[in-house]
């Protein structure tokens, strides 16, 4: 849920209903070790000021994109401005894993380092990923799936659910940045509805 004290109130267009937002529920934990963790990273790395600022960034982003009125192309933004802002992320706190440069190995290069399945869309083809390819088009060409921004939808004939897979692998990512990568939750499969639990002890 999100938790402002700003009166910025077109940014609180957000799910505010837990459950909403994510696809797992606590369990064998509370709340409390869920502030816990979020302290621990605080604490961890509150003399880089930016890897604090990223984590809530990419945690606002995806409340962002949860905005209901969101156009298809408006959600794919954010939710990959997120992902981005992980791989940033990733990069900063794994600096000795190395990183690649192109946008169509970061996605496979943040699942490898926390051991997840790469999703479907993600695996690199020819130098490009599904997704990169979208991505490119819609940043550098103002065309989404050859149309205009705004007059189509995300249309991939295998998966009909990239934007949700999106937001579920973004979650995971969220909570293996916060310091819980071996958690069960983050090795769970992205392509499904399915409500996982998450244990963060």
């Amino acid at each position: 849920m999100r938790l402002t004290t700003t009166e910025a109130g077109f940014l609180d267009a957000t799910p505010i209903k837990p459950g909403k937002l994510t696809d797992f529920i606590l369990s064998n934990c509370t709340l409390s070790d869920a502030i816990s963790l979020s302290e621990t990273f605080w604490q961890k790395h509150y003399q880089d000021n930016r890897k604090v600022k990223r984590i809530v960034g990419i945690i606002h982003t995806l409340f962002l994109a949860q905005y209901p009125i969101n156009l298809e192309f408006e959600r794919f933004t954010y939710l990959y401005n997120a992902l981005d802002a992980c791989f940033k992320l990733t990069k900063s706190v794994y600096e000795d894993k190395g990183s690649p440069s192109s946008h169509a190995k970061r996605i496979h290069w943040m699942c490898d380092i926390f051991e997840m399945e790469t999703p479907d869309w993600a695996l690199l083809n020819a130098n490009e990923t599904e997704i990169s390819v979208v991505r490119n088009k819609t940043f550098h060409e103002s065309l989404f799936f050859e149309e205009p921004l705004g007059f189509a939808i995300y249309d991939d004939s295998k998966n009909d659910n990239v934007l949700l897979e999106m937001e579920a692998l973004i979650c995971r990512l969220i909570i293996a940045l916060l310091g819980k990568p071996k958690c069960n939750y983050v090795k769970t499969p992205v392509n499904t509805r399915q409500i996982h639990g998450c244990d963060l002890t």
